[in-house]
Parts: structure tokens; sequence; C-alpha cells
């Protein structure tokens, strides 16, 4: 079975930043109907995206990993980056999350996603059924700020 995972995003072009609050996306059936709204407003205003493709395998020829090096259901940020050289990158502030190698699919991914100024403007229009609103309201939080949102499937 998978979860579903809202995400606000931090994407400079080169590292994707997916923010410590993240919220998942159940019960199925108000999912489903919150997905189909935000898809009638426009059709990559929730694209989803594999999890396990954001980072690169080992050997770089191939796009994601069979299994995640880290968990969405974890607290705290995940951050990718299309120059770091291994799979797993330490850092020297302690405080930092270890950078992961993003792959050349989540790259171009991330690359055709709605800026978060035009999200925003698309989020106005928005409505959400009452149960789903603290979603709607997370992604208006979020693009306001200056942040992209992205739909993540783990599987």
């Amino acid at each position: 079975m998978s979860d579903f995972w809202l995400v606000p995003l931090s994407w400079d072009g080169e590292t994707a930043l997916l923010g410590g609050e993240r919220l998942r996306l159940e019960p199925e059936g108000l999912r489903m109907r919150f997905l189909e709204a935000m898809g009638q407003i426009h059709p990559r205003l929730l694209m989803m995206f594999k999890a396990h493709l954001l980072p690169e395998d080992e050997s770089g020829e191939v796009c994601g990993t069979e299994e995640l090096p880290f968990a969405l259901v974890q607290s705290g940020d995940i951050r990718l980056s299309a120059a770091a050289e291994h799979s797993e990158v330490m850092t020297d502030d302690a405080d930092a999350p270890p950078t992961w190698r993003l792959s050349h699919c989540a790259e171009a991914y991330l690359n055709r996603m709605l800026t978060a100024r035009e999200a925003a403007a698309l989020l106005r229009q928005a409505e959400a059924e009452p149960d789903a609103g603290r979603w709607l309201d997370a992604m208006r939080t979020w693009t306001a700020g200056g942040r992209q949102v992205i739909l993540l499937r783990e599987d």
C-alpha cells in the first residue's frame, strides 16, 4: 500500500529541500477528491512523483533507488542535490540534514513544476472539503512563503 505526501519544497535548480512539515494525505477517498479538485484547477498544480525516484542510485545510471535511504514519515528536512558526489554526503554542520544525490529524473520533474508564485495564484481559486481544508491551507501557506508544493508517493 502506498502513502501519499503533500510536501513543501525549496528548489533552487541544484538543491531540493523537502520541508519537514510533510502531510500524509489520508483517508484515500478524501485524498482522491482533493487531488481531483486540484487537477481541475491546473494539471500541474500537484504532479505526483514516486519518492524512490528522488535519489540517484550509486551507479548514477538509473533513476531512483530500490529502497529510500530516508523515510518521509520521519521529522525534519530532507535534502537532495544535483551537485552531491555520493549517494549520501555528510555535512560539516551537525544540525543540517545529510544530502543525497538527486536523480536526473527528479531534476527534470522539479524543473517542470509550477513556481510558488504561479501555484499561489491558482490556489486563490481553490476550494476543498472541510476535512481537506488543512491540506489546502498548508499549500497556501507554503506557496505564500515562496516554497513550491509537491505530491510524493511512497511505496
